[in-house]
């Protein structure tokens, strides 16, 4: 029994102690943080891309390429492009290439002009594109790649290729442009020149060829080719394919990438015109229905003063007004009363739908003809216009992106009848008494009009320099109408015809009375303008003009302008 009481007095004791020190002894100390890593250490490099190319830039060295150049090389995502400039050999070919690893599944390739146009484009769905450029090149191209879809590693090689060579490394690479034979040159097409002689003399007007390209195409993808509007001017482009493609389509493209222009087919081959009262720097997008091979471009351009001798309609690169009716109208009345003109004798405001005419009564000027501006605000674009008489007989028509200028040569009440083609919007119409007066006008009211409006110049129409002499004239085919005119020393001579009639078409042509050199020519549809100027002396020209076919009324006037 002593010792069950002991044993519990020692527990008592031993709990007792336990108490004491979890409550008055302090914890012990905590053991120490870890040390940070070190930061890490930065080694200078890049990834190494040269393995993505294999074994092709050894392959085109042994067919006599140069060494291998690395363009640009680097880590791409989906939307991103890499590039740089490559001098090229004015003598010699490009072949450029992009290689990129599994991971990037799409990559484009393209070359680039200094001004931004692109000469060479492979845009086929796989990470293997390949380009073969040859003269005529420029100096130096931009060789760029676009990363299409995916993300990884990406590089760009160039080779200069001897052009004797071209043909079999550019086979063996698959560049665009390599297959159907050697490198051709545009003129190597069997009878181009003809069919670019009958094209543009379907076409109408005075053409300057700008450049011919052997462009390489693919069903698979687009083929870019560089396409600019001059001010006011019109640029044509006829394509003819080599046997190994067929259907093939062309739009013109400007730098939004909105379209612009589509090839029809014509005399020659496929074609697409453009006509824009603004510059307009844009893209030739070129791709067949079937077949890889090459196609010629013949690009060729007029002068802003003969774009309204075209025989066919062209399309047109159009721009809405950005400013109001108001300020439009303002803007047409300043300008045209800087010409001399007095101000309106009527103003009609209204309203243009797409798909619906418009019509405005307007009364002509009892002695000459009445100048009409038909005045757009914003966004009115694309106007069409015509006048009629009480009779029904059709007095002046005209066309023009921000509104359009008409020349009727009657007498009484006439109907204005309006359209467009473009974006709905109002408009004015503003009348006032042609400056420019002749007995010849009323009597050939339509010639007429289409006379003065070839004389005038500019989006606003004013008549340049002063008045000459006026002259009627009958047209046939197997006549040609002679004219003899002087043009004073240091200024030049602007000689305008407009027809009307059951026949087409008018040609016309310019020369030097003593040396019998051609000084201007024109092929219009209805219309045509010419010019001549002298230097210190005085200079005699002998006009010549006949009517493609059929019979037609003629009007000439002249006008005598300071010569820039």
């Amino acid at each position: 029994m002593m010792r069950i009481n002991r044993s519990v007095a020692l527990l008592h004791a031993l709990v007792g102690i336990g108490l004491v020190s979890g409550c008055g002894a302090s914890s012990p100390p905590p053991a120490a943080a870890p040390a940070p890593p070190n930061a890490p250490r930065v080694v200078p490099g890049s990834l190494q891309a040269t393995p993505l190319l294999g074994d092709l830039p050894q392959r085109v060295s042994q067919l006599g390429g140069s060494p291998l150049a690395i363009v640009a090389s680097g880590p791409m995502s989906e939307g991103e492009r890499l590039g740089a400039f490559v001098d090229v050999p004015k003598d010699a070919c490009l072949l450029a290439y992009g290689r990129a690893s599994a991971s990037l599944e799409d990559i484009d390739l393209a070359a680039f002009a200094d001004e931004g146009n692109p000469l060479a484009v492979d845009e086929g769905p796989d990470p293997r594109p390949t380009v073969l450029i040859c003269p005529p090149h420029p100096n130096r191209v931009y060789v760029a790649a676009h990363a299409a879809s995916g993300a990884g590693l990406c590089v760009i090689a160039a080779q200069v290729v001897p052009r004797d060579r071209a043909q079999d490394i550019g086979r063996m690479a698959g560049a665009r442009g390599s297959l159907g034979g050697a490198p051709r040159t545009p003129e190597a097409w069997p009878g181009l020149d003809d069919k670019v002689r009958a094209h543009q003399a379907a076409l109408g007007g005075k053409w300057d060829e700008l450049r011919r390209v052997a462009l390489g195409v693919d069903a698979r993808t687009v083929s870019g080719l560089g396409f600019s509007v001059e001010e006011g001017g019109c640029t044509d482009a006829l394509l003819v394919a080599d046997e190994d493609v067929a259907i093939v389509d062309a739009d013109v493209m400007d730098a939004e990438g909105r379209l612009i222009g589509r090839a029809k087919d014509g005399a020659g081959g496929r074609s697409v015109t453009v006509c824009s009262p603004m510059a307009v720097s844009g893209t030739l997008e070129v791709r067949p229905h079937v077949g890889r091979g090459l196609v010629a471009v013949v690009l060729s351009k007029t002068k802003p003063e003969a774009a309204r001798d075209l025989a066919s309609r062209p399309d047109v690169a159009w721009f809405a007004p950005a400013l109001p009716l108001d300020a439009t109208r303002t803007a047409r009345n300043s300008e045209v009363g800087k010409a001399g003109y007095g101000a309106p004798t009527s103003t009609q405001n209204g309203q243009l739908a797409l798909g619906r005419r418009s019509t405005s009564n307007v009364n002509l000027a009892a002695n000459g003809c009445t100048r009409i501006d038909v005045v757009a605000g914003a966004p009115l674009a694309l106007v069409d216009a015509a006048v009629w008489d009480d009779a029904g007989s059709l007095l002046a028509s005209n066309e023009g992106t921000d509104g359009t200028t008409l020349f009727a040569c009657g007498k009484g009440k006439a109907r204005v009848d309006l359209g467009t083609r473009g974006r709905p919007g109002p408009y004015s119409v503003l009348v006032r008494p042609e400056m420019w007066k002749d007995p010849a006008f009323t009597a050939h009211p339509l010639a007429a009009s289409r006379m003065l409006a070839r004389a005038s110049a500019g989006p606003n129409g004013i008549p340049e320099g002063n008045a000459g002499s006026v002259k009627f004239a009958s047209l046939d085919a197997t006549h040609q109408y002679v004219q003899n005119a002087n043009v004073p020393a240091g200024q030049c001579l602007r000689i305008a015809l407009g027809t009307s009639g059951e026949g087409t078409g008018v040609e016309a042509r310019l020369y030097d009375s003593v040396s019998g050199d051609e000084l201007d020519r024109a092929h219009g549809q209805n219309a045509v303008s010419l010019r001549a100027c002298a230097d210190a002396n005085p200079r005699t020209v002998r006009f010549e003009a006949r009517a493609t076919a059929g019979k037609l009324d003629a009007v000439v006037g002249e006008r005598v302008i300071r010569a820039k």
